[in-house]
């Protein structure tokens, strides 16, 4: 295959033939962590890798589009597609149903302890659960550090390693390199997957 690199066409499910991975990128928000974990580094990506990757940034997505979902080869998203973490599982396996490799990105514990101001409104909406059933269902999930991971892979042994630091404060050859493993990761999945 074409190890890191996508320097071939294959054909998915849907019979067509690829030039470039079309990934769709759903940030949980608009700063903060959506902008440093899921917007910087995917436009980065991009520009970087024009002939290998196309990238679209949606923060609202219409999970009853169908036609909508089977441009995509993988959809990375934080924490939950769409704001109904209830139907969000089922929409996944409906995604991967389709072909589409689905990465679920978390960067911190879905239960902050009793000092964190919100921790009783996520016990109350049992969002810590909704959560865990999101990535239970993934096809990976991509975190940031080795303990984190470890605890992930008690429910999804799929687990990817790749700390993101706010690009702000990088050199340009840390900006390089931390995109170059993006693109080795994300072309390494449509190579497993089309094996």
């Amino acid at each position: 295959m074409g190890g890191f690199f996508i320097d071939y066409c294959f054909n998915i499910n849907y019979n067509f033939t690829m030039e470039k991975i079309n990934l769709l990128v759903i940030p949980s928000d608009k700063s903060g962590v959506g902008k440093f974990r899921s917007v910087d580094p995917h436009v980065k990506l991009q520009n970087m890798f024009p002939n290998d990757f196309h990238v679209d940034i949606e923060y609202d997505v219409d999970i009853n589009n169908l036609e909508f979902w089977k441009k995509y080869h993988l959809v990375h998203f934080h924490r939950s597609i769409g704001s109904n973490y209830d139907e969000c599982p089922v929409f996944i396996k409906k995604l991967r149903s389709m072909g589409i490799i689905v990465i679920g990105d978390i960067d911190d514990y879905w239960l902050p302890t009793k000092e964190h101001p919100i921790q009783q409104l996520i016990l109350q909406n049992k969002i810590h659960e909704k959560i865990v059933n999101n990535l239970k269902v993934c096809d990976y999930v991509i975190t940031t550090t080795e303990l984190f991971a470890n605890e992930i892979k008690k429910f999804n042994k799929n687990v990817i390693l790749l700390s993101i630091r706010e690009m702000t404060n990088m050199s340009t050859k840390e900006i390089r390199a931390s995109i170059k493993k993006f693109k080795k990761i994300y072309s390494s999945l449509i190579d497993v997957k089309e094996e």
